[in-house]
């Protein structure tokens, strides 16, 4: 998947230069920040994308996902894009409460 391909399906990043969020939406300021990682990634790294999926693919079949990424009605590509901002936002800015993650 390109980077481009890869923008159309974000939620909050569509290739602006400067986060629109910041003074707006504190959650999705969050997640745009998120987004871009992703996509900055994919662009310097093509294999960036396979990454992610392979990751998911391991935690759903250890049994470490639930909600929304074991939803099937979701498609898989926002699952992953789901799980790798799960996994980012607990890492670097601790979870104050799950509603977060459920905002997005």
């Amino acid at each position: 998947m390109t980077a481009q391909e890869l923008m159309k399906l974000f939620k909050y990043y569509k290739g602006e230069a400067e986060n629109p969020f910041v003074q707006k939406d504190e959650n999705a300021a969050l997640w745009w920040g998120g987004e871009e990682l992703i996509f900055k990634q994919q662009e310097h790294d093509p294999e960036f994308w396979d990454r992610l999926e392979k990751k998911y693919d391991e935690a759903l079949k250890e049994g470490w996902c639930s909600g929304l990424l074991v939803d099937t009605s979701v498609p898989k590509e926002k699952r992953v894009i789901v799980h790798y901002l799960d996994l980012w936002h607990g890492k670097w800015f601790p979870y104050d409460s799950w509603d977060v993650i459920k905002k997005y």
